[in-house]
């Protein structure tokens, strides 16, 4: 074998060792999701005070149901703040209609969910509630999810997250329930997983409860994309790394229109990419200070979108294949071909976990399209410029 050879081989191996750890990640994620069993119910017993607060831009179309499924779990001593966010609409008037304490921010130069959650901080300051929970303008909560997040908190005094699943609008095509299986393998079968593994899990945005000296404590006035991540990985950092409640249930509808759900997928693939690329010092940091919880919330975060690790590992399996014909060592290419098998078999599993506990109807060819689909995403992300963020349209069925 030339040197030539070697080096190639060389570079191969380290690139297939580098992918197969993001793939490592997801199997374990999905294997442990399988073990993982309902946990008991909570009992019923006293709880702190809480806030809520609501981050909302123009969302005066769903904003009333949002305050009444949230109103329902509330308690004496509770408070409810919506935060109007640069409204152009109703939004304000509707909330305070609703019996909710409104704050009304106005900065066009300063656009985004984290300046919006920053100011009901800052506004319940004055008198802080032992407990916050946010909860989007367009989520609906399932009985008992302020009582189970509540309690969670008090209990693990750590950030909770809810189940927070996004389900197809009436009308919707398969493009929505593919769009489904991939928000449920994310936000929950996966989380489950790392549950099982005595792990904490990420904040998927909706449905995220916090002790006030966390929250108090943390740096949330920004325009990020993926606010949740950031802020679940700075909690993570400072020691209180999130943990799943599993008796907590919130649930959101995806945008109307096709082109819609496109646009607000490649927002969060472009912020989760982004997140990706800031997050080795935490890994670093982990390591160094022998912090289990730190490093596998920071490993999760490091598993790219689906779509883009299938085809990183498919280019390198041919890559690798084109070497081993040409002379190089076979190990890089063996080592390609077992990290796809992983893959592949984790996805199956993936799969039947989340239609068992959601109940949406794609099948396999389905969810191949839409992976392949994707592949046009990722040349977009690769050629665009960075963005801001940028509210979702839930405009009309199209």
């Amino acid at each position: 074998m030339t040197l030539a050879l070697v080096l190639l081989s060389g570079l191969l191996g380290l690139a297939c060792a580098l992918l197969a750890i993001p793939a490592a990640v997801f199997a374990g994620e999905i294997a442990a999701a399988h073990r993982r069993r309902p946990p008991p119910p909570l009992p019923p017993v006293d709880r702190p005070a809480l806030a809520v607060l609501v981050p909302a831009h123009d969302e005066e179309r769903d904003v009333g149901a949002a305050l009444d499924s949230i109103r329902a779990q509330l308690r004496p001593g509770d408070r409810l703040v919506v935060v109007a966010d640069n409204c152009t609409d109703r939004t304000a008037d509707i909330a305070g209609q609703g019996g909710a304490e409104v704050v009304v921010r106005c900065n066009p130069f300063a656009r985004g969910k984290g300046y919006a959650m920053d100011a009901g901080i800052r506004h319940l300051q004055d008198a802080p509630p032992p407990i916050v929970i946010f909860v989007d303008a367009d989520c609906l909560l399932a009985d008992g999810t302020l009582d189970a997040l509540a309690r969670t908190v008090q209990e693990r005094r750590r950030p909770a997250q809810a189940v927070f699943v996004n389900h197809a609008p009436p009308g919707a095509g398969p493009a929505h329930a593919v769009a489904r299986f991939a928000y449920v393998l994310k936000n929950a079968v996966r989380p489950r997983g790392l549950t099982a593994l005595g792990l904490p899990c990420q904040l998927t945005g909706s449905g995220m409860a916090f002790p006030w000296p966390v929250i108090a404590g943390s740096r949330l006035a920004s325009g990020e994309i993926v606010e949740d991540l950031k802020l679940g990985l700075d909690c993570a950092r400072a020691g209180h790394p999130p943990v799943l409640c599993e008796a907590a249930r919130v649930t959101s509808a995806f945008p109307l229109t096709a082109r819609a759900v496109v646009d607000q997928r490649e927002r969060w693939q472009r912020g989760h990419l982004g997140q990706i690329a800031a997050v080795l010092p935490s890994l670093l940091a982990g390591l160094r200070r022998a912090d289990l919880a730190l490093v596998a919330q920071v490993l999760d975060v490091m598993v790219p979108p689906l779509t883009l690790l299938l085809a990183a590992n498919l280019a390198l399996t041919a890559v690798a294949a084109l070497a081993a014909l040409a002379g190089a060592s076979a190990v890089p290419l063996m080592l390609a071909l077992a990290t796809l098998a992983i893959l592949g078999l984790a996805l199956v599993a993936g799969w039947r976990l989340a239609r068992a506990a959601e109940g949406f109807s794609c099948g396999p060819a389905e969810v191949a399209a839409y992976l392949l689909g994707n592949l046009s995403l990722y040349r977009r992300l690769l050629a665009g410029r960075p963005l801001g963020w940028v509210r979702t349209d839930r405009g009309g069925l199209s």
